[in-house]
């Protein structure tokens, strides 16, 4: 806008210059006619007064002619021959009657025309007087025209027109700051006009502006905060989630999809998808939903496992980008590996008894066992085997009601009187191994299940118990530990656990020797249950073993947790 006005302001005032300078040669012209041809008209009388007071006013003029004044004088006849004339001989020249300033010149004493000349060929002014009783004198003079009285004064008009636009160039450029300045000012802060404000017209375009303005503001605003609404969503999803344009370049990934896909590149925004992921799984549904189509499927990466769903997104008929959403499976994966897992040492497990029950029991009833000691070892063995059976099913069923968290939470439980409760219980198994069981410390009641913690306890034990040597020792020790837990160890000089088997020990059914574990009854779901009780306590489980010299297992438990788990 600023240069347009500058601009034009010097346009116009170039057009003024032009304009006045072409006005002004015509008023110049105009005046400069004026004067010459009054000056010529007082010349011509004088003349011809001089020549009718000289009494020869052929022999004054020709005398007079010599002087080089530049007119052309001419004495007629009153018939119009020509008497005199100081341009031309007198014989070659034509009769003048019918020239209109020397009709005129003989009617009312003087005359006056202007036309080419024919014996000059140029433009010319006359101007006749009669001079005496029967003669006219005639003045003729040049009259220049307009192109050459034009390239007369061209220099000093151009010199004149330079320096006047050099003038108007620089008032222009301050008329047009002038102008701008508070245009300039007002668009800085549309709220409150400049000091100098001159346009009042203006007022309701700004009026109007404002009015916009604010309405921008607010709806930049809500849309500012729409904006951070939506990325702290997408932020902080589990789920992750990639935008792709028509060109399959990212737009926009959230922290969840760069966790799970790794990029190679750290900022992958604005590049093709390869930069975010080159699984070739993934690139090949982002393909397929280019084309239209949507596709879902499962990532192996690595320790996890994702799920993705790959939709294109429309634009009318078109495909104008594609949405691809990850979800983190991993644990529903293991959850489900470990559920087929279970039911097939569930079935292995129960299959096992019942197949020795059914054989035994077929035995007897086809009478092949009639001796009585048979007959009563028979039923002993089917009684074991019912009994482990039945055993197997309860800890089934207690793992199942823990990992649904059916149990209700009561009065904070004292692990003392727990673990002196439990080794009472086991301390006639313990006596015929002679093993010794041995508590001591005092801590703070912890929140609970005092069942489950029982049980927890119990398990830990009779581990301990069973898996001592013959004359070994389990220690039951209780100590207040780190913040607010309390800890419960239980340390046997057993046959330890190789440290291959750590990371394994409180899988459901695992057994480090199961030959062993048969041997003392074992189902192997204990150490599970324990590791269930002690994640239903938010507590934490820590295990120190090495083989042939005895297992260390550190249960925390907090001592305070929040009131709706408690009630739980």
């Amino acid at each position: 806008m600023k240069r347009r006005i500058y601009w034009t302001l010097c346009l116009v005032s170039l057009a003024a210059l032009l304009v006045s300078t072409v006005a002004s040669l015509f008023v110049y012209y105009y005046f400069y006619q004026e004067q010459n041809q009054a000056d010529l008209a007082r010349q011509c009388q004088a003349l011809s007064a001089g020549a009718v007071a000289s009494g020869d006013p052929e022999g004054f003029l020709q005398g007079y002619s010599l002087d080089d004044s530049g007119e052309r004088i001419t004495l007629l006849s009153d018939t119009g021959q020509v008497l005199f004339d100081s341009a031309a001989a007198e014989d070659s020249m034509e009769n003048h009657r019918d020239r209109p300033e020397f009709q005129q010149a003989l009617q009312t004493g003087s005359g006056e025309a202007s036309r080419v000349s024919d014996t000059m060929g140029i433009s010319t002014f006359y101007y006749a007087v009669r001079c005496g009783e029967d003669m006219v004198l005639r003045l003729a003079r040049d009259n220049r025209n307009m192109l050459g009285v034009f390239f007369q004064i061209f220099p000093l008009e151009l010199l004149t027109c330079a320096a006047l636009f050099v003038v108007s160039i620089f008032v222009a450029r301050m008329v047009t700051r002038r102008i701008v300045t508070p245009l300039t000012q007002a668009a800085d802060n549309l709220e409150v006009l400049p000091e100098n404000w001159q346009y009042d017209e203006l007022e309701p375009f700004l009026i109007k502006i404002r009015g916009q303005n604010r309405t921008i503001r607010r709806q930049l605003t809500e849309i500012e905060e729409d904006r951070d609404t939506i990325t702290m969503i997408l932020e902080n999803m589990q789920e992750g989630l990639v935008l792709l344009n028509s060109e399959k370049k990212v737009l926009s990934v959230n922290r969840s999809a760069l966790g799970y896909l790794h990029p190679a590149e750290p900022e992958p925004l604005g590049k093709p998808l390869v930069a975010l992921s080159r699984n070739m799984d993934l690139l090949s549904a982002v393909d397929k939903a280019h084309g239209g189509e949507s596709v879902s499927g499962i990532l192996d990466q690595g320790d996890r496992k994702l799920r993705y769903f790959v939709n294109p997104v429309l634009a009318g008929q078109a495909v104008g980008g594609v949405i691809v959403l990850l979800m983190d499976i991993t644990e529903q994966y293991k959850a489900q590996k470990s559920r087929e897992e279970f039911s097939a040492n569930v079935s292995h497990e129960l299959k096992t008894p019942l197949t020795t029950i059914s054989g035994f029991a077929e035995m007897m009833k086809s009478g092949m066992v009639r001796e009585e000691e048979e007959i009563k070892d028979f039923s002993s063995m089917i009684y074991i085997e019912a009994r482990r059976l039945l055993a197997l099913i309860d800890d089934i069923i207690r793992l199942s009601r823990i990992e649904e968290g059916h149990e209700e939470w009561g009065e904070p439980v004292d692990l003392r009187q727990t673990a002196e409760e439990v080794a009472a219980l086991l301390e006639p198994e313990a006596e015929k191994r002679n093993i010794t069981i041995s508590v001591s410390g005092e801590v703070t009641p912890v929140p609970g299940n005092a069942t489950m913690l029982y049980e927890m306890v119990r398990n830990l034990c009779e581990n301990a118990v069973k898996y001592n040597v013959e004359g070994g020792k389990v220690f039951l020790t209780l100590e207040e530990a780190y913040g607010d837990k309390v800890c419960l160890c239980v340390k046997d000089t057993g046959i330890g656990i190789p440290k291959e088997h750590h990371a394994r020990i409180f899988e459901r059914f695992y057994r480090v020797d199961k030959s062993r574990s048969k041997e003392t009854g074992g189902t192997g779901l204990g150490l599970s249950i324990v590791k269930h009780i002690v994640e239903r306590h938010h507590g934490e489980l820590r295990l120190s073993s090495e083989e042939g010299k005895g297992t260390e297992i550190r249960v925390y438990l907090p001592t305070k947790l929040p009131v709706t788990e408690i009630q739980s």
